[in-house]
């Protein structure tokens, strides 16, 4: 995987960041911000940084936020190219 624009993982991060707005301490957004700082490193793809995020919501704080969060970067995960090997 190529490393990704750096807008589009602070564009995802502000979107999560916004969504969990009193929600979560700082250090969960931290351990968000390192998945997203995966993703902006090329270890993950925008999908797979979006569904670990939206897992560790889920399993830590609540499912309907995971959902919000899902439903509010699928338009940026969407715009990342697909890189064929």
């Amino acid at each position: 995987m190529n490393p990704v624009s750096q807008e589009h993982v602070d564009q995802v991060r502000r979107i999560i960041h916004e969504v969990l707005a009193g929600r979560a301490s700082e250090i969960f957004l931290g351990r968000v911000d390192g998945i997203l700082a995966d993703w902006g490193s090329g270890k993950l793809s925008a999908a797979q940084a979006c569904e670990k995020v939206q897992k560790t919501v889920s399993l830590f704080i609540d499912e309907n936020l995971a959902k919000e969060i899902g439903t509010k970067c699928a338009p940026v995960v969407m715009r990342e190219p697909i890189v064929k090997k």
